[in-house]
């Protein structure tokens, strides 16, 4: 795949809740409601973010490996 997941760094900055913002969500939709909406096809493909990344125009599914 080639990707990076999430590194210890990223893990220790979310634990310490500094990698949030004291807002209301500024979305409409719950993810729970979206997952459920979407459960038929949710994890059925993989895109790679750093390919996505090396050319932003492509859509996320071209790069789905």
């Amino acid at each position: 795949m080639r990707d990076i997941f999430i590194t210890r760094e990223e893990i220790a900055r979310l634990m310490a809740e500094l990698l949030y913002v004291p807002t209301p969500a500024t979305g409409k939709t719950p993810l729970t409601a979206w997952m459920k909406a979407n459960a038929t096809t949710l994890g059925r493909r993989y895109a790679s973010e750093l390919d996505r990344r090396r050319d932003r125009r492509r859509p996320y599914f071209e790069n789905a490996g």
